[in-house]
């Protein structure tokens, strides 16, 4: 879409607050342990590994988000 010169657009973008970006945390440690538990169960290494490493990296943001270093 094209603006004149000078002219904004009408809605401008929303920057995401830390409460959005600390319940995306939240939800992808959820997210994270469900896809362990159903790699487990299906004997699917990837699916386990990439489980994994959601929970553990959510997990590390909410952690330093606490400490207050995120």
């Amino acid at each position: 879409m094209r603006y004149r010169i000078g002219q904004s657009p009408a809605h401008p973008d929303i920057p995401a607050t830390e409460h959005m970006i600390v319940f995306t945390a939240v939800l992808s440690l959820f997210i994270g342990v469900a896809l362990v538990v159903m790699g487990r169960q299906g004997a699917q290494r990837w699916l386990t590994f990439w489980g994994a490493t959601l929970v553990l990296s959510s997990a590390l943001y909410l952690g330093l988000s606490a400490l207050g270093y995120a």
